[in-house]
């Protein structure tokens, strides 16, 4: 307690002789500078008029130039140090006040800030400042949106502290008043008394403290809410304070964007150069000119609603996530370059020129931000594609013939993969085909296009072999194909073929092992390519139909046995 007493001493003596040699004359001047200064923000605020304001700072430059020759005569006769070293604080405070006092005259009479005009300030860019001048208010409202959990987050820490002091304080006490009661020397025992006395009142504060942490955390935690409840009041309370400036500069961004893309489209459809199908170059330059005029027209209003409101903290937010955007875009760059080449006509694809997009064919209607892909042959007949899906393709000009798909709606195929059918609806995404007897087939346009369709609804050829026996091997080339030829096309005429049949032929093909092939080669009008199956089996029943009228043998495969002599 003593050397705790004698510690205090040169502190309060300090103190005392500061109030003792400071004159009562600077007191009452730095009143009377606080007073003035008061008066003159009182009347800085509630003036009228220019000439106003400017009397008060004035008025108020001039008693700060009195207290400082004032300040300066007293630091001359005094030889104190520590009071020279007062007058010289107060006179340097003085000094600022009428500098600050000097700028804002001058700047109400000018109606500018003096800075425009200082080189110095104009060069010296410290980016570490303006990075922390434009997230300090991002800081100070998440700040503000966690102060209830990091009090809460405070309190328990001091209660934590404090209840683990308290046990030991009281420890303390116990073990002093134990000494107390075992020591003989009355010295020793006032000692005693005077320390055990420090302790209880450091255990009386120590509890003290827990009990007002205690009540402030409870105060506090006793209309807890869930997290749900607390997310949807701090939004609540978000939207509601900045909803409506959220509100305005999306209204700002998205009219100034509607408005320069109508002036877009009405400049389109009023010049004759962007509806022609071939687009000079000038034209394209100045679509891409107004796009990025219009983004960046936009995103500055939306920023320029934000400034007018006075809301920095969403002003900074939108400022960081831009500078974010182009930070992540930067990366980019080459493939944004390309994409520009696109669109200005100058790439890999170009306008009204053939490509394959997933095994389809389509022709480059328009490109753009996004491109427009045409198949006639197709329902839809047109897609549209993000640019970039353009990237690595090649476009080639578009031949006078050539086909966009090999078939059209009720047309009858063929595929690779045996399956024939009528096709019934094909699309950019699948192709959909029903056969004889109403089974439904689909496959992807790009899978159906690897299985080369076979169109029979552009007239059709089908060929039927059938071999006689070698027995008949004079007249195979003569007479038989003659005979063969006139009796299938009577079979043809009684069943109601004929009419659709172009051409009809029989000739000889092979002499194999243990046949003389002939083949039947039959042509028929699309009108009938549904009957393509019926009509390649009814050629094979003529075929036999014809070898038993004539008498004409057939041959079949027999395994011929020698045996050893």
């Amino acid at each position: 307690m003593r050397s705790k007493t004698i510690r205090t001493l040169p502190v309060i003596f300090a103190l005392s002789s500061f109030l003792m040699l400071m004159p009562i004359k600077g007191i009452a001047q730095t009143e009377t500078i606080a007073a003035t200064l008061e008066k003159a923000q009182t009347a800085d605020i509630q003036s009228d008029t220019k000439a106003d304001t400017l009397a008060n700072l004035l008025q108020y430059k001039s008693e700060l130039e009195k207290q400082i020759k004032k300040v300066k005569n007293e630091l001359k006769k005094t030889s104190h140090p520590m009071d020279k070293e007062t007058l010289t604080l107060r006179l340097t405070d003085l000094i600022a006040q009428l500098n600050e006092v000097s700028q804002n005259f001058v700047k109400v009479a000018t109606g500018m800030d003096l800075s425009v005009f200082n080189e110095n300030s104009q060069h010296n860019f410290v980016w570490q400042e303006e990075i922390e001048t434009l997230v300090r208010p991002l800081l100070q409202e998440l700040k503000e949106m966690t102060k209830r959990p990091r009090q809460i987050e405070r309190l328990k820490s001091r209660v934590a502290y404090f209840e683990s002091r308290l046990p030991r304080a009281k420890e303390a006490v116990e073990n002093i008043s134990t000494l107390i009661n075992e020591a003989k020397s009355p010295a020793l025992k006032a000692e005693l008394e005077v320390l055990k006395t420090e302790f209880e009142k450091r255990q009386i504060n120590i509890d003290n403290q827990l009990d007002v942490a205690q009540f402030e955390l409870a105060e506090l935690t006793k209309d807890k809410q869930s997290f749900y409840e607390s997310t949807k009041k701090v939004m609540a309370v978000f939207f509601k304070s900045r909803g409506k400036n959220i509100l305005f500069a999306i209204l700002a961004f998205a009219g100034v964007f509607f408005f320069f893309r109508f002036v877009d489209r009405l400049f389109k459809k009023s010049h004759p150069a962007f509806k022609s199908k071939e687009r000079p170059f000038y034209v394209r330059l100045i679509e891409v000119m107004l796009l990025i005029f219009t983004v960046i027209a936009a995103t500055s209003a939306s920023l320029f609603t934000l400034y007018i409101s006075g809301d920095w903290f969403l002003l900074s937010l939108a400022i960081i996530f831009i500078i974010g955007a182009l930070w992540t875009a930067r990366e980019g760059f080459t493939r944004y370059y390309e994409q520009v080449k696109l669109i200005l006509n100058l790439g890999s694809v170009r306008e009204n020129e053939r490509i394959i997009y997933n095994g389809v064919p389509w022709q480059v209607e328009r490109i753009a931000l996004y491109a427009k892909l045409k198949n006639p042959a197709l329902s839809p007949s047109r897609i549209r594609l993000p640019i970039g899906k353009l990237e690595n393709i090649v476009s080639r000009p578009i031949g006078k013939s050539e086909p966009w798909f090999p078939c059209m709606i009720d047309d009858w195929v063929i595929l690779s993969d045996g399956v024939r059918g009528k096709v019934i609806s094909q699309s950019p995404d699948m192709v959909e085909l029903i056969q004889r007897g109403g089974t439904y087939v689909t496959y992807q346009t790009s899978s159906f296009l690897s299985r080369n369709p076979k169109n029979l609804s552009r007239n059709f050829r089908l060929k039927s072999v059938f071999g006689i026996d070698y027995s008949h091997q004079a007249e195979s080339t003569s007479t038989i194909l003659a005979q063969a030829k006139e009796f299938i096309s009577a079979r043809l005429d009684e069943e109601g073929y004929t009419k659709h049949v172009l051409n009809l032929n029989v000739e000889f093909e092979s002499a194999a092992a243990s046949s003389l092939n002939i083949v039947i080669i039959a042509d028929f009008h699309r009108d009938i390519a549904e009957l393509y199956g019926r009509l390649q089996r009814a050629l094979q029943r003529y075929s036999v139909d014809a070898c038993t009228h004539y008498g004409w043998g057939i041959p079949f495969n027999q395994l011929v046995i020698h045996n050893p002599e």
